[in-house]
């Protein structure tokens, strides 16, 4: 029998729906997870949640499942799409479904990975994802699961470590030592906060917010640096009051920060001129923004404007699913 051309062997992997679900977007994408190869990212989506006058939940609920139907929608048409390439085919046909929820949706327990929920979300999850991809069950994942295993699978030599997880308007804060959670807290203040300042004392918009963010760690503009000082000054001392406590757990020496539109930057300066932190970790302390860069050479395929918490959510999936 003649071959037929166009036609390819299965190579043995699985297509995980993701979704991220934070408190000021909503990410999705594919991962493909082929055994004794690097995962494979691919449909990446992130939708950005309007900035709310009031941080009401259920005003921010209502946001983020019209973003999550958004992602959701993008990526399972992206899959459609690949169904119709005989070569490709495979690759298209989700298998499973991996949601991770950060704070106030999740709240991590400090042994075994899991968390507490938000009563609403396992319900609102399973509606989107089975009418994204119909009868697929989800598997819920605390997201700060995720950058803990990707912290500590990169920088295994700096812990015990404080993850710094900055939200649109929740930040988390992890402590890490001998690959155990053994601190855990959230602060009332995130990305939001530094935007609401620039929209209400700096005139800009929303969206020049974010531009002006994206455009680096140092403002052009001289008039905003007094509101950005304020916000980084008082995100320090909220930091401070609660990371003193947590380094009751463990003495940690090394900070790591991620926040969303390229503001690590912004969030990790605030920590490290903050005077008074000097005080409060030990002598040779670091803090580090942790960047998509820092993903990329182990993952094998992702956007070109690659999005961290999807890329950590691959490696993570990876690890727990990929010898299923």
């Amino acid at each position: 029998m003649s071959p037929k051309f166009g036609k390819t062997k299965k190579d043995g992997g699985t297509t995980i729906a993701l979704l991220d679900i934070e408190n000021g977007s909503v990410g999705a994408a594919l991962a493909r997870l082929v055994p004794d190869y690097a995962p494979r990212l691919f449909g990446e989506i992130r939708v950005t949640i309007p900035l709310l006058n009031t941080r009401d939940t259920d005003a921010m609920t209502r946001e983020i499942e019209k973003a999550a139907r958004e992602a959701l929608r993008h990526v399972s048409e992206v899959a459609a799409r690949i169904r119709l390439h005989d070569i490709l085919a495979q690759t298209g046909e989700v298998e499973r479904t991996a949601a991770f929820l950060s704070p106030p949706w999740a709240a991590m327990h400090l042994v075994g990975g899991t968390a507490d929920y938000a009563p609403h979300m396992p319900d609102l999850v399973q509606g989107l994802i089975q009418d994204a991809f119909g009868d697929k069950h989800a598997t819920l994942h605390p997201f700060g699961t995720a950058v803990a295993h990707g912290a500590v699978a990169l920088f295994p030599e700096m812990t015990p470590a404080m993850l710094c997880i900055v939200n649109g308007e929740v930040t988390e804060l992890l402590v890490i030592a001998e690959n155990t959670l053994v601190g855990r807290a959230t602060i009332p203040m995130g990305l939001h906060s530094l935007l609401r300042t620039l929209t209400s004392h700096g005139g800009l918009s929303a969206a020049e917010a974010r531009s002006l963010l994206a455009l680096g760690s140092r403002t052009p503009h001289a008039a905003l640096q007094e509101p950005i000082s304020a916000v980084q000054a008082h995100f320090a001392r909220e930091f401070g009051d609660v990371a003193k406590a947590l380094l009751e757990r463990a003495p940690v020496q090394h900070v790591f920060v991620l926040a969303p539109h390229a503001a690590e930057e912004w969030f990790a300066r605030a920590l490290a001129q903050d005077e008074s932190l000097t005080q409060a970790f030990p002598e040779g302390s670091t803090v580090r923004a942790l960047r998509a860069q820092h993903m990329m050479p182990y993952l094998s395929a992702h956007a070109p404007k690659p999005d961290l918490p999807l890329m950590l959510e691959a490696l993570f999936v990876d690890a727990k699913f990929s010898g299923i």
